[in-house]
């Protein structure tokens, strides 16, 4: 995974920021939400889907690793561009509708369906222990970029795609989307998991 190298000047000794200390909250809860999905389960059972159509409880949390992973850079580059450029704030910030709409877009249930792009459909050959290992690694990640935001300015400071490059958030709306599209993909595999064929123990 890419490192960030903790910032050492003032800001990073600062109080985090209302928003960023709210996705910290968040993470926390993600990060619970996925245990407690994955407790007690089998390797048959993580791989079980009612269809071939849909996802096992194993491709959704490898699906978010995916995309947790792939934006690990994204947010390095942005919050070294910021740093650098000086965009620094305190809040409060004011995001774009684009922005919060994609947000509030992305949370579960799911109106708006969404195209998996190719590189992140997710296999189905990962093991119990890598999935659940590699969630939680994940979420430390994102908890780190979370930190090393804080004092920058979270609507100024735009965060590119790495799917979609005309696509740019500030990092404050970058965040919200990442985590209401863990809680979706959960939403997704708890589904799975509570479907009336799904396998017994």
């Amino acid at each position: 995974m890419s490192s960030i190298v903790p910032r050492s000047d003032d800001r990073a000794e600062e109080p985090l920021v209302t928003d960023l200390a709210d996705f910290l909250l968040q993470l926390d809860e993600i990060e619970a939400d996925g245990e407690k999905l994955l407790s007690d389960l089998t390797e048959d059972q993580v791989h079980w889907s009612p269809v071939a159509s849909r996802w096992s409880v194993a491709q959704c949390l490898v699906h978010l690793n995916i995309i947790g992973r792939r934006y690990l850079s994204a947010l390095d580059e942005t919050i070294e561009r910021a740093n650098r450029e000086n965009l620094v704030g305190r809040g409060p910030f004011r995001y774009g509708f684009v922005e919060r709409w994609i947000a509030h877009a992305t949370e579960p249930p799911p109106g708006v369906r969404l195209r998996t792009p190719a590189s992140a459909r997710p296999p189905d050959d990962q093991p119990l222990v890598g999935v659940r290992v590699n969630f939680h690694l994940v979420q430390d990640e994102l908890r780190t970029r979370v930190r090393a935001a804080n004092g920058l300015d979270l609507a100024r400071a735009k965060v590119t795609s790495p799917f979609v490059k005309s696509l740019k958030m500030g990092l404050g709306p970058c965040f919200a989307f990442l985590l209401a599209h863990e809680r979706r993909h959960l939403w997704q595999a708890w589904r799975v998991r509570r479907h009336e064929t799904f396998p017994p123990a």
